[in-house]
């Protein structure tokens, strides 16, 4: 176990906590930033430098995205889960993953990758599944789709420079899509919740 890669991983989790639970969306955006830039250093071996710049350049790209989806949809309502629980949640799982990879579960690349990946993985369900607020749920979407490339990366190994490629461009895909989601929920209901899918049954006149 490589502590320059526990220490990655460890900055990725709280990152992910941060852009789940904090309250503040650029704070959100901030944590975002630190989960996506330090993703491609728990990796071992590490990819090749042009590989690397371009996952901590779509990295930023994503977190900036997101900064642009929270001032789109306001103020925000805030985490269902909070910071708090969020970096509790965030250190549990990560302790957990590395419990795991030391017990000997089978994969081929960095076990601190499959840590880092449950940890995001524990903080970003809770958002997909309660949250109507646009940029809580993009936000979520986004720590969800690194968690499986972290994971990925533990169970296969160091993904290949067209593949990390494209992993990037996903990023990056995703956080604009939470862009456009927020922006089209601000227009739609005038704050950050998503409207109702139905409208609800009028009544019968008395």
């Amino acid at each position: 176990m490589s502590w320059l890669l526990v220490a990655a991983g460890a900055l990725v989790a709280l990152g992910a906590a941060v852009a789940i639970g904090a309250r503040a969306t650029r704070t959100a955006g901030l944590g975002a930033l630190v989960a996506l830039v330090f993703t491609p250093f728990v990796a071992d071996p590490l990819p090749p430098s042009p590989v690397l710049a371009f996952r901590i350049v779509a990295g930023t790209l994503a977190a900036f995205l997101l900064v642009v989806a929270g001032r789109r949809a306001g103020g925000g309502s805030g985490s269902p889960l909070g910071l708090p629980a969020a970096v509790a949640t965030a250190l549990a799982a990560f302790a957990a993953g590395l419990g795991a990879t030391a017990i000997g579960l089978p994969s081929f690349g960095a076990d601190e990758a499959l840590a880092a990946g449950l940890a995001c993985l524990a903080v970003a369900l809770a958002p997909v599944a309660l949250t109507r607020d646009a940029f809580r749920l993009g936000t979520a979407l986004l720590v969800l789709a690194n968690a499986g490339l972290l994971v990925r990366g533990a169970l296969v190994g160091t993904a290949p420079a067209l593949e990390a490629v494209v992993a990037g461009g996903m990023l990056v895909a995703v956080a604009a899509a939470a862009t456009v989601l927020a922006g089209s929920a601000a227009t739609a209901s005038g704050g950050p919740a998503m409207p109702r899918g139905a409208a609800e049954p009028r009544r019968p006149p008395a």
